[in-house]
């Protein structure tokens, strides 16, 4: 069987996973949210609760963004994998957000799941994906840009 995504990378984990995490829950307990759990486990990496909600927040980061979004690129991309998170907490009464940082971590773009939809799901290219590799393509304009610093 073809494999049509990247494998995965522990070096580029092991340099933004935790990093990524901690900025994440930092930022959200700032909005008032109280950090549930960041443990490990391979669902969502960051659960929190506010206002009587429970969030599942997902973090990403995209290490070729640097400085101010290039608005030559009008969407945001992220892995077609991350539609089981969608389909895992659609269920459970809570909101799922995706967060993709800049190279810095100093800002974020969040996604909510409702855009997350498979009719954004298509083929894309890029210097590191792989040819058949599908990603959830989003307008940025359907995004929300938060600065973290």
């Amino acid at each position: 069987m073809k494999r049509n995504n990247r494998p995965f990378s522990k070096s580029w984990y092991d340099v933004y996973d935790d990093k990524a995490k901690q900025t994440l829950a930092e930022y959200l307990e700032s909005k008032g949210h109280t950090i549930v759990s960041t443990k490990e486990d391979y669902n969502v990496d960051v659960v929190s609760q506010k206002d009587g909600y429970t969030y599942f927040n997902e973090a990403e980061v995209k290490v070729a963004w640097q400085g101010d979004w290039p608005t030559h690129w009008s969407e945001i991309r992220i892995p077609s994998r991350k539609r089981r998170l969608v389909e895992k907490y659609k269920e459970q009464n809570g909101v799922l957000n995706f967060y993709v940082f800049d190279k810095n971590l100093d800002k974020a773009w969040r996604i909510k799941d409702t855009l997350m939809t498979d009719d954004k799901i298509k083929e894309a290219s890029g210097r590191n994906i792989w040819k058949g590799e599908k990603f959830f393509h989003i307008p940025y304009t359907e995004a929300e840009l938060v600065e973290l610093q």
